[in-house]
């Protein structure tokens, strides 16, 4: 099959979307298809040597947030930074002759069923959110097949459109992400706490700070940057945290496993927009157990009381009290440790790109 995988964001930015499609991309490859990724211009730029990439420029959504109206409006300005690029990548779209348009937000529907009704291609609708905005119920019906990331986006998804959704989880690379060949003994104190994720507001890294300081025998480690870092910073200076809690800045992924060979939890904070929580997967087939929010998508991806357990979004207090059973605990975390690779497991790219070309095909069947 000749596939496109188009989002703006794969070649500008890092996070789970983007690496969903990088990933499926060479997965795809590897099994023969022709597979090019669209994308933005920008400084974070990758490539492949069995995956074409090429990129439009577009104008950033910050632009927009200058238009009177527009400050506050933040999915209109995403659709119109999205528009943007699509102007220049519709005709490119229609050459190319794709078999395939997979799309990862609804904000690209009209684009993409424009490139198909020229060029005959089939559109999947890949869901990772709740990107919705007015107008789209109309096109997402006129999409080949639809595709989520969870059971809880799937749902969000068919409330919002009449249209089957198909879940598909999203898929790790079980040859980075895998236990340390030689365990590294760690002290069962002071306990050593992770986080992997953009510093963004809603991502809930205060919270995983304010636990920290409600209990006094443990470390955090927060590997990622974003517009909240400074913010974060403040606070743990106002906690005087400083010798408690350090911050890593952006890590580039395939360091992320010895990280994590160095932890003994991986907290995950989010209380808004997570449908799926790949790090938290990845972390569990490198023998990480997980503390996670109970919210969205986590729920589907952490094994409660045999992986890692959940605490009460935004409740610090409850996140503490995790952290501390753990402490005291350190024979069910060594349980945790030991079958969450074996839970991983089922998030493997082979089976997942398996669940993807079934989905492509039944897409070209329906004509």
């Amino acid at each position: 099959m000749r596939i496109a995988l188009y989002n703006l964001t794969t070649t500008t930015a890092y996070g789970g979307v983007e690496s969903f499609v990088w990933d499926l991309a060479n997965q795809l490859a590897a099994r023969n298809h022709a597979v090019t990724i669209i994308g933005g211009n920008g400084e974070r730029r990758e490539g492949s040597a069995h995956v074409a990439v090429v990129t439009f420029p577009f104008i950033s959504r910050t632009w927009f947030s200058r238009i009177p109206g527009l400050t506050r409006a933040y999915a209109e300005r995403k659709l119109l930074e999205r528009l943007s690029l699509a102007w220049r990548a519709i005709p490119f779209l229609i050459r190319g002759k794709f078999d395939i348009i997979h799309i990862q937000k609804p904000y690209d529907l009209l684009p993409a069923l424009i490139a198909a009704r020229f060029s005959g291609a089939k559109v999947i609708l890949g869901c990772h959110g709740e990107d919705f905005y007015r107008g789209d119920r109309w096109l997402a019906t006129r999409v080949a097949g639809a595709v989520s990331c969870s059971q809880y986006n799937a749902q969000t998804v068919m409330k919002r459109y009449p249209i089957k959704v198909d879940v598909i989880y999203n898929g790790i690379d079980t040859t980075i992400f895998q236990p340390a060949p030689h365990p590294i003994q760690l002290a069962p104190t002071p306990l050593r706490v992770l986080f992997v994720g953009r510093l963004q507001p809603w991502k809930g890294v205060d919270t995983a700070i304010r636990a920290i300081a409600l209990t006094p025998n443990t470390t955090l480690q927060i590997a990622g940057d974003g517009e909240q870092r400074q913010a974060l910073e403040a606070l743990v200076a106002e906690l005087h945290l400083e010798a408690r809690v350090t911050f890593l800045g952006s890590v580039p992924r395939h360091t992320l496993p010895a990280i994590m060979h160095n932890a003994h939890t991986l907290v995950a904070t989010s209380y808004a927009s997570e449908t799926f929580g790949i790090g938290l997967v990845e972390a569990q087939s490198c023998g990480l157990p997980v503390i996670a929010s109970r919210f969205g998508g986590f729920v589907e991806v952490v094994a409660e009381g045999v992986t890692g357990q959940f605490f009460t979004p935004k409740n610090a207090t409850d996140l503490a009290a995790q952290f501390q059973f753990l402490i005291e605990n350190p024979t069910v975390r060594q349980q945790y440790a030991a079958a969450a690779p074996a839970w991983a497991a089922q998030f493997a790219w082979p089976a997942v790109t398996d669940r993807v070309t079934q989905a492509y095909s039944a897409a070209l069947q329906r004509g």
